[in-house]
């Protein structure tokens, strides 16, 4: 990974902290440990593995599968959030988790929207 793919990462995932913490009041943050311990990329949002990506384009396949794995290995729900270059940020996740009826649906098995819908979702499920 190139310096500058690293500082684009970086500015990507602050200004998803940025947005997560007004959109839900949550004091979310970036895992710093996450390059050399693994992890979600960001924390703070308890029973969510979130992974972060800011390309050019998207390769959705493959970041879907890393954010599943780290989420199994944390015991955690995947959440991939994603922006493309000059794109509005977006959020895949899996449908189990939000569609009465699908609790067991698989992994695969995701939809993708806003991140203003995926914060209403979220205040909706909080205690």
């Amino acid at each position: 990974m190139t310096a500058m793919q690293r500082r684009k990462g970086k500015v990507g995932e602050l200004e998803l902290v940025r947005l997560l913490r007004e959109l839900l009041g949550a004091n979310v943050a970036r895992n710093l440990e996450q390059s050399r311990q693994g992890g979600a990329d960001l924390l703070g949002l308890p029973g969510w593995a979130i992974e972060v990506k800011r390309a050019a384009r998207a390769r959705l396949s493959e970041w879907w599968l890393q954010t599943c794995t780290q989420a199994e290995v944390t015991g955690q729900r995947p959440a991939l959030f994603y922006r493309l270059d000059r794109q509005p940020w977006r959020v895949v996740i899996p449908v189990r988790y939000f569609a009465e009826g699908f609790e067991n649906a698989p992994m695969w098995m995701n939809v993708e929207t806003s991140i203003e819908v995926f914060a209403a979702l979220v205040r909706e499920s909080l205690p």
